[in-house]
């Protein structure tokens, strides 16, 4: 099996072949509707937010590269996140 590794480079806080378009939002909210104003708590989450979306495009590149039905992927990956449930209590 040969796996291609492609490589992203981010630009400007957003991936270059999503032309720059940010997949965050522009305002945070807490649960309790209040925006998020602490910079490093945005910049972090914005962080991993990219990232999350650089190991889904690989996912989902590598599996149509092993000849994956693009939709069965889109559809795991769909659900994937649906289904997260987080073990932290509420907090």
């Amino acid at each position: 099996m040969i796996v291609v590794k492609i490589k992203r480079q981010k630009k400007y806080g957003a991936l270059n072949n999503m032309k720059n378009k940010k997949i965050y939002p522009k305002i945070w909210y807490s649960k309790n509707k209040e925006k998020i104003s602490c910079k490093e708590k945005i910049s972090l989450l914005n962080k991993n937010i990219l990232d999350f979306n650089d190991l889904a495009l690989e996912i989902y590149d590598e599996a149509i590269l092993m000849g994956v039905k693009k939709e069965q992927i889109e559809e795991v990956l769909a659900a994937t996140v649906k289904n997260i449930n987080s073990n932290l209590k509420s907090v």
